[in-house]
């Protein structure tokens, strides 16, 4: 698993323990403040681990997107097309706030799990329990853990309206990417691309994806 740099948490504040956890007393820090900035800093870690899946088609290092790149980009996405698409029959009703919510907090659980991908020969299964116990591990200390971890639950399950529409949202950043690296003189992008178009199903979404591919070459 490729990272650029890891364990920020220990760095800058040490290995966590049961005292530097518990709520401070009345009067002096606000509650959770050190339980706060511990899980920011966790999921910075995101920042410095690579999406791998550019890594093992050739992508150099230089040029792959990271983890928190890919979410910031989802949640852009979110930002940009949940008012506009909330009326359409597959996203009807789509809370905006918690897709953006959703966007932000789906990839978490890599914070230790890392980036797997399908050619990883990890099993579904296996990779849902490893990233639910990295998610529980990231958001450990939060009063509002739970609540993060009914959004990551959500997302994986894909049931919901804001799921459904994050879930093809997270599939067409990748094809975005995929269609830039293409551009951009990268072999092997093609692959994401196909995979991307069995994923991404809604009109207005398959519109986009088709345009980037389409000016990936230069048509």
């Amino acid at each position: 698993m490729k990272r650029k740099f890891q364990d920020g948490e220990e760095r800058l504040l040490g290995a966590p323990n049961k005292e530097s956890l518990r709520l401070a007393p009345i009067g002096s820090e606000p509650p959770g403040t050190e339980a706060v900035l511990r899980t920011f800093v966790r999921i910075m870690d995101l920042k410095g681990l690579f999406r791998q899946g550019w890594l093992k088609r050739g992508v150099s290092e230089a040029r792959a997107e990271s983890v928190a790149d890919h979410s910031f980009g989802t949640a852009l996405l979110a930002l940009l097309l949940a008012d506009r698409l909330g009326h359409t029959e597959e996203f009807a009703g789509l809370d905006r706030l918690r897709c953006l919510e959703m966007a932000l907090v789906h990839e978490l659980g890599e914070v230790y799990a890392g980036d797997i991908t399908p050619v990883d020969g990890v099993s579904p299964e296996e990779k849902y329990r490893r990233e639910r116990e990295a998610f529980l591990r990231v958001v450990a200390g939060l009063p509002e853990a739970e609540r993060l971890l009914a959004l990551w639950e959500d997302f994986e399950e894909g049931k919901s309206p804001e799921s459904l529409f994050v879930r093809q949202l997270d599939r067409l950043e990748m094809g975005i990417q995929a269609a830039a690296l293409k551009a951009e003189g990268f072999s092997g992008m093609d692959e994401f691309l196909e995979s991307v178009h069995r994923s991404v199903t809604q009109r207005d979404l398959k519109a986009i994806l088709s345009l980037a591919e389409k000016s990936a070459w230069g048509v």
